[in-house]
């Protein structure tokens, strides 16, 4: 095989059985997750839930993520319990059209959220044990492109569908997309070192917090993400009560949104893989700070779109830097763990962020656009940090980590 290179795909052949199902799998996240995120926010409020119940759904897959600590005891560690239990997240999504209580709603986000926490950290594994490190970053890239392609065309589609058949329809039919794709992977090969070791939330938190430099990138994280998590419940304020969208101009937001994501991910990977994982994650939330500021201010559905666009450039940078990171810091025997502890941690920032924004405009204390600009401030902070962490050096870094098996 020759040397992989950004121009040629000779690198994908010995791999594509695999990455071809991956990008299954990445197909029914993409699918399902986008008109989780995007859509059900805005259905909920035209449902007549007010910004604290928008925070409490906002909170639900930072819920699921603190859980996902947990994920070293009841996670799967093969591929058909892996599939399982994607299957029956999304197959939960299928309850939405028959479900008219708010708690209930937040309840099946809840579950679909914990779905993918759980299995995150195997897949991550997974992922390790299958192809080689020096294409680590091009991998993540492509499977989040392949993702994000599939989010883009759910979401336009499934804006339509919920204007003509209502948002819960909308989403049910998604979640039968994603058991499908969950059916799919049970194709997948497992290699030999495919099943991670059993581990305790302790000692996925201790994994994490035993390397410093994650420890750092995961602060960083906090107040970046953090910024964007409380902003959430307050994008459907701008969406409905300033603008007045319509379901259909949503589904448009979450196209430029996944497209920009799309174009930018395979590109993300190649810098990592290049430059090292934290300079996406520097470049990328510099971009995101601007849209967050743009969708604060935006008097027009147009600055909304701009915004969009920055968002979903900004969002591919930092999942591609995240798995590089980890995937740098940790030996394949603890990748697992590391992933859940990151998992952990920023499952109780996202449990606490969403209420801040929210409780200040709901009690009055701030407008919409006030709260968007308090998040844009959070959001400032770790964009500082990530630009700090860039100039440390990486040279100890290689020396801490167990090489990996060639796939």
């Amino acid at each position: 095989m020759r040397r992989p290179t950004s121009d040629s795909i000779d690198w994908l052949r010995p791999y594509s059985r695999n990455l071809t199902l991956d990008l299954v799998a990445a197909v029914g996240v993409g699918v399902t997750g986008v008109l989780v995120g995007a859509l059900l926010p805005t259905i909920s409020r035209r449902g007549g839930l007010e910004p604290l119940g928008l925070a409490a759904l906002a909170a639900a897959p930072f819920l699921a993520n603190m859980l996902g600590a947990f994920a070293g005891r009841f996670g799967p560690r093969s591929i058909p319990k892996f599939a399982l239990l994607r299957g029956l997240g999304a197959g939960a999504l299928l309850a939405l059209p028959f479900i008219s209580s708010p708690l209930a709603l937040i309840g099946i986000a809840t579950i679909f959220w914990l779905s993918l926490s759980f299995s995150s950290p195997f897949q991550l594994r997974l992922w390790g044990a299958s192809y080689p490190a020096r294409m680590r970053g091009r991998v993540v890239g492509l499977i989040g492109t392949g993702r994000a392609a599939a989010a883009a065309i759910a979401v336009l589609g499934g804006g339509i569908l919920a204007d003509r058949l209502g948002g819960p329809a909308a989403i049910a039919i998604a979640g039968a997309v994603g058991v499908g794709c969950a059916v799919v992977f049970l194709a997948r090969r497992a290699p030999p070192a495919g099943a991670p070791p059993a581990y305790s939330a302790r000692e996925s938190i201790r994994v994490l917090r035993a390397r410093p430099r994650l420890g750092r990138i995961a602060l960083a994280q906090g107040f970046f993400g953090g910024g964007f998590i409380a902003a959430g419940p307050l994008f459907a304020l701008v969406n409905v009560d300033r603008l007045d969208l319509s379901l259909s101009d949503v589904g448009i937001i979450g196209v430029l949104s996944a497209v920009a994501t799309t174009m930018s991910f395979f590109a993300w990977g190649v810098v990592a893989d290049r430059l090292g994982p934290v300079t996406p994650m520097k470049v990328g939330s510099s971009i995101g700070l601007v849209g967050l500021l743009a969708y604060a201010l935006a008097p027009a559905v147009g600055v909304v779109w701009l915004a969009a666009i920055a968002i979903g450039v900004s969002g591919s940078s930092i999942e591609v830097g995240i798995a590089a990171v980890i995937s740098e810091e940790t030996p394949l025997a603890q990748r697992a763990a590391a992933m859940s502890g990151w998992n952990a941690f920023t499952g109780a920032r996202g449990l606490i962020a969403p209420f801040i924004a929210s409780s200040l405009v709901q009690t009055g204390v701030l407008s919409v656009t006030g709260g968007l600009l308090l998040c844009a401030g959070a959001t400032a902070v770790g964009v500082t940090l990530f630009w700090r962490e860039a100039r440390q050096p990486r040279g100890a870094v290689s020396r801490r980590v167990m090489p990996e098996p060639a796939a």
